[in-house]
Order: C-alpha cells, then structure tokens, then sequence
C-alpha cells in the first residue's frame, strides 16, 4: 500500500513539471511577423470599418483572425518605448476607425494626415476595427 502512494505521488509530480513546462514555453512563445504572409482581405478603412458598423455578427465571421491589409488616412500616431499605435480615419466612424497595433515601435516617420497601407490581423470591432500584429506596407 505504501509503495502504491509513492507512485500515485510521483505521477502527480510528473504532470506537474510537465504541465509547467508545456505553460512556460506558451508564455515565452513568439508571434510570428505577418512580413511574409499573405492578405485574406485587402480594402479600404472607410469600407472595412462601415462593414462593422454596418453588420458586426457577420462582419468578424468574414474578418476575425484574418490577415487584412487596409489603406486609410491616418488620425492618430502613438509611438512607445516599444510598440507603436495607429488610427486610421473611417467617415463614419464618431472617433477613429481602424486601429492598427504594432509590436514594435515604428522607425518611419508616419505624420498625421499621409495615407498608408498596413497589414494586420484583424481581432474584431470595439469602438474601432482592432488590427493587432500590425507591419506597414507603405
């Protein structure tokens, strides 16, 4: 009977070191950049946000998780010690628009009011189209 315990514990102890192991390298596991990747979706922001506005539910079955690359005019410039974050200008949109976040802090000078393309991974629609992942095309 004692020997039984010791195995049932040390089973126990194994798939604790195993499952913390297997969460440590999840943690620590790096996104991969979008730089070689595809567009599922290229559009406009005005057209991408008034999707959204339009039409949410079906709206994120088209979009959400996809690679989107979207041209718009840009509102709003944040940059970090490392990240940046940049809105795009959607018409009908009461603030903002697109809002295209970025893992890195952006070494272009990006001004407020020039029109650029950025491809992002598109997590759905708060008060803005959130693009995450973010690499500016041009």
């Amino acid at each position: 009977m004692k020997s039984m315990k010791k195995y049932i514990l040390l089973g126990i102890l194994s798939l604790i070191i195993v499952g913390g192991g297997i969460g440590y390298y999840m943690f620590n596991k790096k996104v991969p950049t979008l730089e070689n990747t595809t567009s599922d979706y290229v559009i406009g922001a005005n057209d991408l946000f008034n999707e959204f506005e339009n039409n949410e539910s079906e709206a994120l079955k088209k979009y959400e998780n996809k690679i989107i690359e979207v041209t718009g005019k840009v509102i709003s410039v944040k940059n970090n010690d490392n990240d940046s974050n940049i809105i795009l200008e959607a018409d009908m949109a009461m603030a903002g628009g697109v809002n295209c976040s970025f893992k890195y802090k952006q070494d272009e000078e990006i001004t407020k009011g020039s029109i650029v393309t950025i491809k992002g991974q598109c997590q759905g629609f708060l008060m803005d189209v959130v693009l995450n992942n973010s690499q500016l095309i041009k």
